[in-house]
């Protein structure tokens, strides 16, 4: 084998060393973030600290309960939530609901919230 070949080979290998000590970190991270992400009454349903300052999401995905009330309140049914986010359950959709229905003062303001954020978007967006 050629001096070349084998420095290369070094080279190569430092670089896997390299993207795996970033994957054990960025794994690292996952695992903490479900450790601690707190767990609901509802099965689909987790709030985290890392993941939108603990606004209820759910479970297995970055989706919001508000995202899916939103969606109904303009008249889409589960079927078409989860058709309009396929990483999404039927069952999710609606455990997303009944989290709302449990929790509505919460995720009423939460959509007040986005609601004002966008508001203020447009606002500076236009002057």
């Amino acid at each position: 084998m050629q001096v070349a070949e084998v420095e290369k080979i070094y080279a190569e290998l430092g670089a896997i060393r390299r993207e795996l000590a970033t994957v054990k970190t960025q794994l690292a991270q996952v695992i903490e973030a479900g450790r601690q992400s707190e767990l609901t009454e509802h099965p689909y349903v987790i709030r985290s600290p890392q993941m939108h300052h603990g606004e209820p999401t759910l479970r297995g995905s970055s989706i919001l309960v508000r995202t899916v009330v939103e969606r109904m309140q303009i008249g889409d049914t589960p079927e078409q939530i989860v058709e309009a986010y396929p990483t999404l359950t039927l069952a999710q959709a609606h455990d997303a609901l009944g989290f709302y229905h449990d929790h509505p003062g919460e995720i009423e303001g939460y959509i007040r919230e986005n609601r004002e954020a966008q508001w203020r978007m447009k606002q500076r967006a236009s002057s």
